[in-house]
Formats: structure tokens, sequence, C-alpha cells
């Protein structure tokens, strides 16, 4: 595992969504966020089961009340248009609250346009690995994508084989700079 790295513990840097953000592991492509940062750790193991490298959030603290989450945001260029497919296999130990996966479509000044966190159909307590999935729309306004895992309150989520597919196809236009514009790192193989 790669060294720890905190970024100055009670000094939040206001994120895109207007959440506080902390680095806690250097996890190529993703970052910890939510409502209380400080409270979750982020990282990568080796998972038995798969055979292969998984990302996961887990608390850090006894008792959370808020959420965190581990995330990236890039640019949909190759989605405008279109209606996109987010899976991802999830497993999760001893959640008390809930926890997901999430995606949020942002256009001009950060206003939503699609979101969904699965917060109506909550994953808690402890399971095995299982296919999840979300829908959403991302119209030809659209600037950024955000998505990633979820974990409410305390526990430990674990993510894998993160996939975007094109439910509808349209041709994308738009560039951006300084946002890559795929996800990730989404098997988290590679490391910086």
């Amino acid at each position: 595992m790669r060294a720890t790295k905190i970024l100055s513990i009670g000094v939040c840097t206001v994120l895109l969504i207007g959440l506080c953000a902390f680095t806690v592991q250097d996890v190529k492509g993703w970052f910890v966020a939510g409502s209380k940062p400080e409270s979750y750790k982020i990282g990568v193991e080796k998972d038995a089961y798969l055979k292969q490298n998984v990302g996961y959030i887990a608390s850090s603290k006894n008792k959370i009340d808020g959420f965190g989450v581990m995330m990236q945001t890039f640019i949909p260029e190759d989605y405008l248009g279109t209606t996109v497919k987010l899976t991802a296999f999830i497993k999760t130990k001893d959640v008390k609250n809930w926890a997901g996966m999430w995606m949020r479509v942002d256009g001009k000044s950060r206003k939503v346009l699609g979101f969904d966190n699965m917060q109506n159909r909550p994953i808690k307590g402890t399971t095995q690995w299982k296919k999840h999935y979300i829908i959403l729309k991302v119209p030809k306004e659209s600037k950024f994508i955000s998505y990633g895992a979820i974990l409410n309150g305390t526990g430990k989520v674990w993510f894998d084989n993160v996939k975007f597919t094109v439910v509808r196809v349209d041709d994308p236009k738009a560039r951006k700079k300084g946002y890559p514009r795929k996800p990730q790192n989404t098997s988290f193989e590679e490391f910086n």
C-alpha cells in the first residue's frame, strides 16, 4: 500500500460539489469527499475471491453522522447526448446505515442535470460481490460526470469493475481542459 497523505486535518478544500475533500491514500484517479471526508479512508487491496485489486472506502471512526465517497470526475465528451449505464461490482462489510454507488451529471455552473445515489435501494450490512447499475441521461450541455462509491455512516465498501456503457449513442463534440476525457483506473490496477 502507498503511504497515507493527509492534507490539513481541520481544513477542507471546497470541492466541485461543495463538499470537503481529503487525500487519504494515493489511489490514481480517485479521491475521498463527502459531508465528513475526514472520517473515511480510501485505498486499494487485493481481493482473494476476484484475485485482483479492488478499491475501497472505509470508515475510520466508530460513529459518523454523515457520509464519505470514493470518487472521480471526468469530462463526458464521449457520452454527450446519450443515456449512460454505470455498472460496478460492490461488496460490503458491517455497513450500519447504507451504502451504494452514485453518479451525477453536471451542466454549466455545476447545475445538476442528473443524479442517483442508490439511497432508494441501499446496500446494508455485510454482502458478497454483486453487480449494481445506475442509468442517467447525459444531455449535450453536460460539462462533468462525477461518480463513485458512497458510504453513509460506518462500515466498509469495496468497489470494482466499473464500466460506462452507452444505452443510446450520439456524436460528442465538447472538449474541456484540466479533467480527463474518460474514467480512470476503474480496475484499480494502476498506481501513481
